[in-house]
């Protein structure tokens, strides 16, 4: 059987929100690179990397 999640080991709000946003990055990095738009890929990658950020800042204790 598998353990229980309880509410520790759960990702906060605001890393479920980065999380969220990172995702969301990825698909606009990979729709900018299908359809050969070096903005909106850039745009993905810079947002990606932003979210990285935020998902590490809201992982680590205060």
């Amino acid at each position: 059987m598998t353990k229980r999640r309880t509410s520790d080991d759960q990702p906060s709000g605001d890393a479920k929100a980065a999380s969220v946003r990172e995702t969301k990055a990825s698909v606009h990095e990979a729709i900018g690179k299908l359809i050969g738009d070096d903005a909106a890929e850039a745009q993905g990658t810079a947002e990606k990397q932003a979210a990285k950020s935020e998902q590490k800042e809201s992982r680590s204790p205060r």
